[in-house]
């Protein structure tokens, strides 16, 4: 399965005119957000803060749950799953991250990537709806390889600036 990581507004204009059977979409977002060409049973849309600690409007094991049963739908040979948020970078790059665990896929990728900034409140209640171990060492890592990479590009541009 592809898994793309994205903002709604993007995923709106990439998705404009599109009858592809095969993409799906979880859309995380604080407002009422909807992506409306594309049919009902292929998308999910959830409302939720961009918060890192729990409290009234934010992920919960619930949210987590609505997910596992949306993705346990996706037929993993064919379809194209979209998961967006408002900016395309923390809620979203957390949700995909877990998926990607969860299907055993290179997570790292998302991870790596100094574009993202996986929301670890996201991160954390999806892999424990998922059933995925997870550790205050295991996710400190995570967080520490994500960083890095954004050191890493600061530094490449500080360095091409001069």
């Amino acid at each position: 399965m592809d898994v793309k990581i994205s903002s709604i507004k993007n995923v709106q204009n990439e998705l404009k005119y599109t009858d592809d059977e095969n993409v799906k979409i979880i859309i995380a977002s604080s407002y009422e957000r909807n992506i409306e060409n594309i049919k009902e049973e292929n998308k999910l849309v959830l409302y939720f803060d961009d918060v890192t600690t729990a409290g009234r409007n934010s992920f919960n094991r619930n949210i987590a749950r609505e997910i596992n049963n949306f993705i346990k739908k996706l037929d993993f040979n064919k379809d194209k799953l979209y998961v967006c948020c408002d900016s395309g970078v923390s809620r979203s790059s957390a949700i995909a991250a877990a998926i990607l665990r969860k299907y055993n896929r290179n997570e790292n990728l998302i991870w790596k990537d100094y574009t993202y900034q996986p929301n670890m409140l996201v991160y954390k209640t999806l892999c424990d709806e998922f059933n995925l171990s997870n550790n205050y060492i295991r996710l400190r890592h995570k967080k520490n390889i994500n960083k890095k990479a954004l050191k890493k590009k600061i530094d490449e541009s500080r360095k091409i600036s001069k």
